[in-house]
């Protein structure tokens, strides 16, 4: 195999494999890259850990036709520090990789390709294209909720539920917060589908995402899920659970809706979480009185803090508790929404706590409260 390509491309399609590629495995072929010349002036890379595969094609010059296979760490690590546009890469029969750039010249021994697994993307028994920008939407507005307790294996991933004939419904959940966000699509969907993502996997879903197609095609059955644009393809296996149904808990019926100014409630909540340290089990303490609401937090080891914001809340007196960064990431969720206030949900201390904005009327977040220790 010869060929030229432009670093920053080949940088690209080894970005794309250098997570999917263990570094230590019982299995070191898949420590590797497969990278392939095509017919049409270009190179194809495989990569996989037999749970997630990734497939691109890219652009490159073609001298002599052939494939490598070799260590993706390695190689991806050296391409990031070459310094010049243009990258050769040639291999011999004795499978040596020679690389140049610029006054660098490299030599790694690779692998024989026909080694490499398989890398296949089957026909699913569900499919349908997706605006990238709604996957995205899901992935980034769920993602910080999505438990990682290995106990609980169905709240470690994100779950898409076909809900109706144009209606997905997204949800990520771990044991005391739950973002769900309902999308509409322009086409007909099967009504039948029901699916946990795994949190790990969903990184490299966004990165397929980034390649700038206005629509992606997803497809998917009980066990696998696929992602194509025009350039990559990726698969991934599923969490084999049922996702549990949190109907109850997101739709809470509220007494009280408060609109509450975004960035006041952000910073305020960023400084007392400042003064406990990022302490992942720190308590805020909200009390609600008439016109305003108090913000409260301490800990004899970090201090104490305290803040008022000014907002429409009308009715008796109440404090709720709840996980101080679990309500900063909440409200961080909804820093792109052109909403000035966002809107907390309330009924009594001890319900779920909601927070929506009128903006996004197809999203929402559900903080669990906890006692208040003061």
């Amino acid at each position: 195999m010869k060929l030229n390509i432009n670093r920053i491309t080949l940088l690209e399609a080894l970005q794309l494999a250098v997570n999917i590629s263990p570094r230590t495995t019982s299995d070191p072929i898949i420590n590797n890259i497969l990278i392939e010349t095509l017919s049409n002036n270009g190179i194809s890379i495989k990569a996989t850990n037999h749970e997630n595969s990734v497939y691109g094609e890219f652009d490159a010059e073609i001298s002599e036709t052939g494939s490598i296979c070799v260590g993706t760490a390695k190689f991806f690590n050296l391409v990031r520090e070459l310094r010049e546009d243009n990258v050769q890469i040639s291999s011999t029969p004795q499978n040596w990789v020679y690389i140049s750039c610029g006054n660098s010249k490299i030599k790694l021994p690779g692998v024989e390709p026909d080694k490499f697994p398989a890398v296949e993307f089957k026909q699913q028994e569900r499919e349908f294209s997706l605006p990238q920008i709604i996957l995205k939407n899901a992935i980034d507005r769920t993602f910080f909720s999505i438990g990682e307790n290995e106990s609980r294996k169905n709240l470690m991933g994100l779950n898409l539920q076909i809900i109706s004939q144009n209606s997905i419904r997204w949800t990520g959940a771990d044991s005391f917060r739950i973002c769900q966000f309902n999308t509409e699509l322009g086409e007909s969907l099967s009504p039948d589908g029901n699916i946990i993502i795994p949190k790990k996997s969903l990184p490299e879903i966004k990165k397929v995402l980034e390649y700038g197609e206005e629509e992606v095609k997803v497809s998917f059955d009980d066990n696998i899920f696929q992602i194509f644009s025009n350039q990559i393809k990726y698969k991934t296996r599923l969490i084999e659970a049922e996702f549990p149904n949190l109907d109850r808990l997101v739709n809470t019926p509220s007494k009280h809706e408060i609109l509450v100014p975004k960035r006041e409630l952000h910073n305020s909540v960023k400084i007392l979480n400042t003064i406990s340290e990022g302490d992942q089990k720190s308590v805020v303490k909200l009390m609600f009185q008439e016109g305003r609401v108090s913000l409260e937090s301490q800990k004899l080891e970090f201090g104490e803090g305290n803040d008022v914001i000014f907002c429409d809340y009308s009715g008796e007196e109440m404090s709720i508790g709840l996980n101080i960064r679990f309500l900063l990431e909440a409200i961080q969720a909804f820093e792109s929404a052109e909403n000035e206030n966002i809107m907390l949900c309330i009924t009594k201390p001890e319900a779920p706590f909601i927070i929506q904005s009128d903006e996004w009327d197809n999203y929402k977040t559900v903080l669990m409260p906890v006692r208040i220790q003061w």
